[in-house]
């Protein structure tokens, strides 16, 4: 299997994260986004909305990253990473959805602002972006929080997908000023899947 990267991507961390707890080696391929490898013709054929993740398993061709996860962790359904459990692994494909709508949006609007924005010399951080982004994020953390209250992880008893998806969003947590502090919950949580031997390989250089 093939992946169509970048590195830095928090959707690509999710599919690398996957494939890492799952042992499986994935074949990848770097698009330099500088250069526009993203929006070439060959690579618009397999994702046309220049995005990644994009996975590639012989004719199957395989874009967004959750289901990517889903995708990966079904060659291994011993893992538990998606439930056999028809109740459970709807519940952790809740919290991957919730993800995508409601959590994730806002932390990659504070990393745009206060992080990307300097790289690329955009100009400063947009005051009033920010200020909505840091209310939603508070609003939806907070609803992680109470999840995880008295949870090692976010679904069940043992790691899935709904924590690997979840944590790839606050990859750049840090750097982009987001206070995460203000959830103790989500603090505990996010340390134990960041001594992971697998968040270590899949960090970005």
């Amino acid at each position: 299997m093939r992946l169509y990267v970048n590195p830095l991507s928090p959707n690509v961390r999710r599919a690398r994260l996957a494939a890492a707890v799952l042992g499986i080696e994935l074949e990848e391929t770097v698009l330099d986004f500088t250069k526009g490898e993203h929006k070439k013709p060959e690579y618009l054929a397999l994702n046309p909305n220049g995005a990644v993740p994009t996975l590639v398993d012989g004719d199957f061709v395989l874009t967004e990253s959750r289901a990517i996860m889903q995708y990966l962790a079904g060659k291994k359904p011993e893992s538990k990473l998606l439930p056999r459990d028809e109740q459970a692994r709807a519940d952790v494909t809740r919290w991957q959805f919730w993800d995508s709508s409601h959590f994730a949006p806002q932390l990659a609007a504070l990393a745009f602002e206060n992080i990307l924005k300097r790289i690329f010399g955009m100009g400063e951080p947009d005051a009033t972006k920010v200020g909505e982004a840091l209310t939603n994020f508070r609003r939806f953390a907070a609803v992680l929080d109470r999840r995880l209250d008295g949870k090692q992880y976010v679904v069940g008893d043992s790691l899935t997908l709904a924590d690997l998806s979840l944590a790839a969003s606050l990859m750049y947590a840090r750097q982009a000023e987001v206070p995460v502090a203000e959830f103790p919950n989500v603090v505990a949580w996010f340390s134990r899947i960041s001594e992971m031997e697998a968040w270590k390989k899949t960090t970005p250089p």
